[in-house]
């Protein structure tokens, strides 16, 4: 089965993230928890709304420390947009969290890994939630040996993982990114997006 392009799912991810930024009053509540991981260094954002008003945090530093800064400035705000604009996006099944190369515990040279979670819930409407794991890529090359070489650990089809996922309707008991064992997320639970 052929890997699949989350490019297209990714645009539209950003659309919805956007929406949330700019139109807060539209959801009965919203959290967006980003992290990327590029050449050795993260950016993390998040966005939350609470009875209609959006609240930001954002962090970032180097990937070998735990106590990240805050990025008043919004750095990192910059290097998250340009990663929704990367030409190839791949996504990560839920087998690489349990793989000896956990992309959340390498460093990637040639990629910007991203991971997204967020649960939404407009107004009456249910809750809905997706939390995937991304690679992207600024050009074909790059793209192309990455695929050679992670190929078992992609997604092909749809992801309809139970740590990673598209979009679902929010289950009463589901799980957080938080409340994930180490031993499936690695590192990306010390850096909890």
């Amino acid at each position: 089965m052929a890997v699949t392009s989350y490019t297209g799912y990714l645009r539209d991810l950003k659309r919805i993230i956007d929406r949330i930024r700019d139109r807060p009053f539209e959801f009965d509540s919203a959290d967006v928890q980003l992290t990327l991981c590029k050449n050795g260094f993260g950016y993390r954002c998040r966005d939350r709304i609470d009875e209609g008003h959006l609240f930001s945090e954002h962090h970032m530093g180097p990937l070998n420390i735990n106590n990240w800064q805050p990025d008043h400035e919004q750095v990192g705000r910059a290097e998250i947009d340009e990663f929704f604009e990367l030409p190839e996006i791949y996504a990560y099944s839920d087998l690489a969290l349990l793989s000896e190369k956990n992309p959340l515990t390498v460093a990637h040279w040639d990629a910007t890994i991203g991971i997204i979670e967020i649960e939404v819930r407009e107004r009456h409407s249910t809750s809905r939630i997706q939390r995937m794991l991304f690679a992207g890529f600024s050009d074909r090359i790059h793209a192309e040996f990455f695929l050679a070489v992670e190929r078992d650990l992609i997604v092909k089809g749809h992801q309809a993982g139970t740590h990673l996922y598209e979009w679902r309707e929010k289950l009463p008991v589901e799980k957080t990114l938080a409340a994930m064992p180490a031993s499936a997320i690695g590192r990306a639970r010390q850096t909890r997006i």
